[in-house]
């Protein structure tokens, strides 16, 4: 069989029910393998065999559903298709599946910020218009106030309610699915219909457009929180994307070079790297030899000395020396794109969790119209009265209209998240509340989230007779000539002990190896052990030392002159002060620890040790960590994790909750569903309790607003409530939400 793949986006979905709409019926198309339907990021991944089905027909068949579609070419620009425009060529369709370029991650963006600035725009409309009418109702009187009124409700209806209708009523309709905007749609138009009845057709003041034109307006107001949460998924993407090299400069020459843009440049082609530049393409060293920073692809946070044969990686930055490299692997095959792709597919394999409110509206709906119908029914029946009769049917509708069940959720994830906001704790998506107090195993990268992401000194012994500070004078001087970041370490240490440099000449920077100079005369080196053997020969009891500081994960720099050994520095990546005590409570929450990390097995374990984490797996790729998430998931555990690298964002996105430290980079804190400000570990076992608490809310408003209308409809389909009354109590249900989600500022640690 032929397989093919495309990604389509969807940008009309409003709820979960949307996503089982779409999944079921392009999943009975024959020809269809498979189709994913993601509501985080308004996208689908179908895989279909184009001998049998043809990919304008999957959009047919998703525009019968009730929804648009559009394929995502390579440059993610959209391919419309009309129903005159006959079958999509196979060509086509390979090119339909998605690739890794940066248009592709710029055109969703456009999008989605797109619909957010657009549903701001009608929640600003709809919030004018409703104080209008409010001021029409309370405090002043013009000729035909109610005609005016009504005019001004049916345009927040038209403008700012328009997705209500075009998305509840035609599915309701046609097709017997009701969602959340028919609950919606159905509500206001009670109130809308019965109000302007009354206005244009009797002497009856009774009207509702100000609670119309109020519920259309909060309502939308929720569905922007909701599309500018959204907007995270397709920025993670383009975060990665902006850390390529733009430009390469490709050896055209003895001594002469070309710059060339990055997706021009062929496996085989020869690049040359300046200091400071990023590696444009995975490769290896022809020429040169330097040290290069990986960490925000690798995770390890002390840069890596390289020479001629060694391989590099895209994307990581070179240090103080121009090297030459050949390029291996380009466009998609290098690691940085084969992260992205991790990345969407973590994204795309996230089923959303389909929320209580969409799920029971669909029943809630039915019931709500069934017990109407019976209402003007029974009442006809009773008094032959049809105006009574509809008036009473009316007041169930009206009653029924769920203002407080669309406030229920979106209110406390306002309060709560703000709340959040104060602690440094950015929830930045409702999903993550459900899940991230169930946590039952949590797993952490080790450079930046449990320890500090620089090297520190952590032990310093002078060997001989030779005053200690005397040592670390020699030493400081030495180091503030290097630009290595194991010299920053030593110059920062000896600072911090208050040392004053001396005065140095004939300064030599062996790279890769150490650093050499003069003072006083006297010729001194400091730099790896092998350097200082290479100089003095053997080190004397003091390779033991250094043989144990490297079984704890240390790097070791050794200071000496021609005749012995002066001294050594034990330098590692620093613990923060908070990482023991949030690992042990967690322990408390009944929570399990794994690091997962890419650097040294000596080093991982000995931080674990350090801090009380559980399980360690080291010199892991981003790959492994993805693959380690999922096996604990399948093994029925809730997994979080936090990170702060590039290589931490497939596994923040594949984790069932993804906790991103602040103090990262930009795309890790992109991918995370909860984003800690301050990067303190602590702040993730707030996150927690703060989830809790939030979740709590949610569910105690949902509670309140079912039951408020399990008794308001039999009441008023009793005829024991007028419509008047049943808009006061409507009301008074969103003011007892809001006052309830409001209590949520008072959550404390």
């Amino acid at each position: 069989m032929n397989h093919r793949s495309a990604t389509l986006s969807i940008p009309d979905m409003n709820c979960a029910s949307c996503v089982n709409h779409i999944e079921g019926d392009v999943g009975k198309m024959k020809g269809v393998h498979h189709i994913t339907v993601n509501f985080a990021s308004n996208k689908a991944e179908v895989m279909f065999d184009p001998e049998q089905v043809s990919i304008e027909e999957i959009i047919q068949q998703i525009k019968k559903t009730g929804y648009t579609a559009t394929v995502l070419d390579d440059n993610g620009e959209r391919h419309e298709h009309g129903g005159n425009h006959g079958h999509m060529n196979h060509d086509t369709v390979d090119h339909a599946t998605v690739t890794h370029g940066e248009g592709h991650s710029e055109h969703v963006a456009a999008e989605g910020a797109q619909e957010v600035r657009s549903k701001l725009i009608k929640v600003g409309y709809g919030a004018v218009a409703s104080v209008a009418i409010i001021g029409l109702s309370f405090m002043v009187e013009i000729p035909n106030e109610g005609t005016v009124m009504m005019l001004l409700a049916l345009s927040v209806l038209l403008y700012t309610g328009r997705e209500f209708y075009l998305r509840g009523i035609p599915p309701f309709l046609f097709k017997g699915r009701p969602n959340m905007d028919t609950l919606v749609a159905l509500g206001v138009s009670a109130a809308f219909l019965y109000s302007s009845y009354n206005v244009l057709f009797t002497r009856s003041h009774e009207e509702y457009f100000m609670d119309a034109s109020i519920i259309a307006t909060f309502i939308m107001f929720g569905r922007y929180l909701e599309a500018k949460a959204k907007g995270g998924a397709s920025a993670a993407i383009r975060k990665l994307l902006e850390l390529s090299a733009k430009v390469a400069h490709r050896v055209a020459g003895e001594n002469k070079t070309e710059d060339i843009p990055i997706d021009q440049v062929r496996a085989g082609d020869q690049l040359l790297v300046k200091p400071g530049e990023k590696i444009p393409v995975d490769g290896v060293i022809v020429k040169g030899m330097g040290t290069l920073d990986e960490s925000m692809v690798t995770g390890e946070s002390i840069p890596v000395d390289k020479s001629e044969g060694d391989k590099v990686i895209g994307a990581t930055i070179n240090g103080n020396t121009v090297i030459t490299i050949k390029a291996e692997k380009v466009g998609k095959e290098t690691m940085l794109a084969q992260i992205v792709k991790l990345v969407e597919q973590a994204q795309m394999s996230k089923a959303p969790i389909q929320k209580l409110v969409d799920l029971l509206s669909q029943y809630f709906v039915w019931a709500v119209i069934i017990i109407a119908l019976l209402t003007a029914g029974v009442w006809y029946w009773y008094s032959g009265d049809s105006s009574r009769a509809i008036m009473y049917a009316v007041t169930v509708l009206i009653i029924a209209c769920p203002c407080a069940l669309g406030l229920a959720t979106p209110i406390s994830i306002v309060v709560g998240s703000g709340k959040g906001a104060e602690l440094g704790i950015l929830l930045k998506r409702a999903e993550s509340l459900e899940k991230i107090h169930q946590v039952t195993v949590l797993a952490f990268d080790k450079t930046g989230t449990i320890t500090k992401g620089h090297p520190e000194v952590q032990v310093f012994e002078a060997t001989t007779n030779e005053d200690r500070d005397k040592v670390l004078a020699i030493a400081l001087s030495l180091e503030e000539q290097s630009e290595h970041p194991l010299a920053k370490s030593v110059v920062d240490y000896a600072r911090s002990k208050n040392i004053q440099g001396l005065t140095v000449s004939e300064v030599e920077a062996v790279t890769g190896k150490g650093i050499t100079g003069v003072m006083a005369g006297a010729r001194y080196y400091l730099g790896s052990a092998s350097y200082i053997r290479s100089v003095k020969g053997d080190l004397g009891p003091v390779q033991k030392i250094i043989d144990e500081l490297h079984q704890k994960g240390q790097t070791v720099l050794v200071i000496s002159d021609r005749q012995q050994v002066l001294g050594y520095f034990g330098v590692q990546d620093g613990v923060k002060e908070t990482s023991k005590k949030a690992i042990a409570l967690l322990h408390k929450r009944g929570v399990t620890t794994v690091m997962m990390t890419g650097d040294h097995e000596a080093v991982a374990r000995a931080i674990a040790k350090q801090v009380g984490i559980d399980e360690v797996m080291a010199e892991v790729s981003p790959e492994q960590k993805v693959e380690k998430i999922k096996e604990l998931q399948n093994s029925g555990k809730i997994v979080a994790m936090v990170g702060d690298g590039i290589n931490d964002s497939p596994a923040l996105a594949q984790a069932d909750v993804g906790i991103a430290m602040g103090t990262g980079t930009d795309i890790a804190i992109e991918s995370g569903d909860v984003v800690l400000v301050k990067g303190d570990l602590l702040k993730a076992v707030e996150a927690m309790e703060l989830s809790e608490a939030t979740l709590k809310n949610i569910k105690q408003n949902l509670f309140w607003a079912f039951i408020y209308n399990s008794v308001g409809i039999p009441v008023a389909a009793l005829g024991l409530l007028n419509p008047m009354v049943s808009a006061g109590a409507m009301a008074l249900s969103s003011i007892s939400v809001v006052l309830n989600a409001l209590r949520l500022r008072r959550f404390k640690v």
